[in-house]
């Protein structure tokens, strides 16, 4: 009989090659936001998969990019601040047929030691002619990689063979979290980072990465209904008024979307109170970037 394996996985690879809907899939519900614009995820999200035979503490990290700004290099720094004391590191790519100029530039920093590594790669679904059989053998020239496996997180493809895998290089152990626990993030954060994910997908301007959210008021009412005042922080009185829309119409739906998200992650009615409001320069003030995009 196997003995039973937990630990620590840190799920890296650059913006929008699919971390967070590839966690959400395995996982088996929705902890993450996802978002077709770049760094959606700012934190380092521990999210916990239990099974029988194994335990898996996923951290999910914010996508790798060139930092341009002071908000993008502390998402960056968080990026890399989760490598500290994990087990095993997971790369995600997608068929893109070469290795990409920017991830041998980040390999340089990650393949300099023992700790195994897991190479994925997402959206089989979207390759074209033999770009994935050139992915894999680009990336498996590197020398990084202790397995390498592609995958489809919007249809499934090789999900279960992916996380056996990981399982396979989980020192053996017993649950490090109690079996019933999903997230180590606060409801503040999550319920914070559901709104956020609902500016992403409402909004098309270029605004979403110059919004946090901070939640004002967070009550569970005798009646069971959960009372909920958050603002959407943008940085620029223009970026208000985009956020409101006319007569309002797109502020509601924001909340309207969150608000129903937010009913089947907990299990209860929820009111809502959504506000923008605008605090000059957030994105470039560090107190306020600690503040406003920290776990809650």
């Amino acid at each position: 009989m196997e003995k039973h394996r937990a630990g620590f996985v840190a799920v890296l690879g650059q913006t929008n090659v699919g971390k967070s809907t590839f966690l959400n899939a395995v996982l088996g519900r929705k902890l993450l936001i996802t978002s077709e614009k770049p760094q959606a995820t700012r934190n380092r999200v521990r999210c916990i998969l239990t099974t029988e035979e194994a335990q898996i503490v996923f951290v999910d990290t914010p996508g790798l990019h060139r930092p341009v700004n002071r908000l993008s290099q502390f998402v960056l720094r968080e990026a890399f601040r989760a490598l500290r004391g994990v087990d095993l590191l997971v790369y995600m790519v997608e068929p893109w047929g070469e290795v990409a100029a920017y991830d041998r530039t980040v390999f340089e920093r990650l393949c300099t030691d023992d700790r195994p590594a897991i190479l994925l790669v997402n959206k089989t679904d979207r390759a074209r002619g033999n770009a994935l059989e050139e992915t894999l053998l680009a990336y498996d020239a590197t020398d990084c990689f202790d397995e390498l496996i592609p995958v489809s997180s919007t249809r499934g493809t090789n999900l279960e063979d992916a996380v056996a895998t990981i399982v396979r290089y989980l020192p053996e152990g017993a649950p490090l979290f109690p079996e019933e626990m999903a997230s180590d993030q606060s409801e503040t954060f999550l319920i914070r980072e559901l709104i956020r994910e609902k500016v992403y997908q409402v909004t098309h301007e270029e605004i979403p990465y110059s919004t946090a959210v901070a939640i004002r008021h967070l009550e569970s009412r005798d009646d069971g209904l959960l009372d909920i005042t958050a603002e959407v922080i943008v940085d620029k009185p223009s970026q208000k008024g985009i956020l409101i829309g006319a007569q309002g119409r797109r502020i509601k739906e924001i909340g309207s979307r969150a608000r129903a998200d937010i009913e089947s992650m907990f299990g209860t009615r929820v009111y809502l109170d959504l506000k923008v409001k605008v605090i000059r320069g957030w994105t470039k003030d560090r107190e306020q970037i600690r503040e406003l995009t920290g776990p809650g």
